[in-house]
């Protein structure tokens, strides 16, 4: 055993895909069939009916998920020898089942009839067919069949990228319908544990994908730099937004950057680029527009601190702040302070949902971050939507998946200022649902 196996991070790893692998092979562990009742039906096999993948859906969606952090994924790739990697698809294999069924389960039971909506309806069957997909494969034993499990998991990346779109698309059905309001505490804890639960699946895929992959990145473990910069992060973010608002407005304000320049450590930098590009968004749209009849803008500053356990991003603008009785509604999806329609999200059509143009067509914040070419190098593992009110909302999302945060303080009639919190040590596990 190397010594990177010798961490316990990894070591806890390894153990799960162990046990996955001995559960699959018959064990009898009494308490192991109580925690995963799963490995009593046919599953896995390759060759499951519909009537049997109906029965075995709800039973899936009822174990238990398994939590991983960033730290355990990235010392566990550090050395993706094969049986590394095919530990990391027998983990998958089981692991991604039980995360599909519990969101195919919980969109077959939205409240208030969001569960009828047309859009959800079709959100609902690519995850049954992507769950169906996963038990119909065998389960990894050689190269064959982790090539094709991973060849499986590249298709359900592909399926689910308008997943997003399709369920905000989804609400705005049920309020046209209904005349449900979409600030509901319900459908935003559901769009809350629906997201979080997406980002965590593909994070999951994207890194196995990129492990196995021979040819691997300097400096990169997977899809995890281990040397993240936040400065370049961020002068990337300012770049693409600078160059939406030059097209957009004209003209833009410079984004200083201080404290911390030559900070590095372990990170996702689509996880940092996202909320970073959002807030910058936000703070160059403020700033013009609140600066419009002037000579100059005020510049939108940021500030990079890196502590011990956080990296704290401070991003502070003068572009004459958010309304207190509007900061409550910051947080919940589909809300904007851009002037963009919700119909234009709901008559989008389907071949539209696969566009990623970053067409200014709707507006500056109507942008597709993944498909913007200043980020494009930032596209791995990321949802392919920005604007139409998600971006705060995702933004957090985004923070608290591995244990970060963000939050912003507003001075009506002077300026915002956001915080975004990153947890350097990457060792807190990601928030199951």
């Amino acid at each position: 055993m190397d010594a990177v196996m010798r961490t316990p991070a990894a070591r806890r790893y390894a153990t799960e895909a162990l046990r996955f692998a001995n559960a699959a092979r018959g064990s009898n562990s009494e308490s192991w069939r109580k925690r995963r009742p799963l490995q009593q039906l046919p599953g896995f096999c390759g060759g499951l009916s519909s009537a049997e993948l109906a029965e075995a859906l709800p039973v899936y969606a009822r174990a238990p998920q398994t939590p991983t952090s960033l730290r355990t994924l990235f010392e566990f790739g550090l050395h993706p020898t094969p049986q590394r990697v095919m530990l990391s698809a027998q983990f998958l294999h089981q692991e991604l089942a039980v995360r599909l069924a519990h969101r195919a389960h919980e969109l077959a039971s939205l409240p208030l009839g969001l569960n009828k909506m047309p859009s959800v309806r079709k959100v609902h069957r690519m995850y049954e067919s992507s769950f169906a997909a996963l038990l119909r494969q065998r389960r990894p034993r050689d190269t064959d069949t982790e090539s094709a499990l991973s060849d499986t998991m590249t298709t359900i990346l592909h399926r689910h990228e308008d997943v997003v779109k399709l369920v905000a698309r989804g609400v705005l059905e049920l309020k046209a319908v209904q005349h449900v309001n979409t600030n509901n505490e319900d459908i935003q804890r559901f769009l809350d544990r629906f997201y979080s639960s997406r980002i965590g699946m593909r994070m999951l895929i994207a890194q196995h994908l990129a492990i196995r992959e021979s040819s691997a990145r300097e400096n990169y473990v997977g899809i995890i730099n281990s040397k993240c910069a936040p400065e370049e992060v961020i002068l990337d973010a300012a770049e693409a937004v600078r160059s939406l608002a030059y097209r957009h407005y004209g003209d833009a304000p410079e984004v200083e950057i201080t404290g911390a320049l030559g900070l590095r450590f372990p990170y996702v930098d689509s996880y940092l680029f996202f909320p970073m590009f959002e807030l910058l968004k936000n703070s160059v749209r403020a700033t013009v527009e609140a600066h419009e009849n002037a000579d100059s803008f005020p510049n939108v500053r940021v500030a990079i601190a890196g502590g011990e356990e956080d990296v704290t991003i401070k991003i502070s603008d003068e572009g004459g702040g958010i309304k207190r009785s509007a900061m409550p509604s910051i947080w919940t999806y589909l809300f904007t302070t851009a002037e963009v329609s919700p119909h234009d999200l709901l008559h989008v059509s389907d071949s539209e949902l696969g566009d990623s143009s970053d067409s200014d067509e709707n507006g500056f914040d109507d942008v597709d971050v993944a498909g913007s070419s200043p980020g494009a190098g930032y596209r791995m593992g990321m949802d392919p939507i920005a604007g139409f009110g998600y971006g705060l909302p995702l933004s957090r999302l985004y923070a608290r998946y591995f244990g970060g945060d963000l939050t912003l303080v507003s001075m009506e009639g002077y300026g915002t200022d956001a915080y975004l919190h990153v947890c350097k040590l990457g060792d807190k596990q990601e928030i199951l649902y």
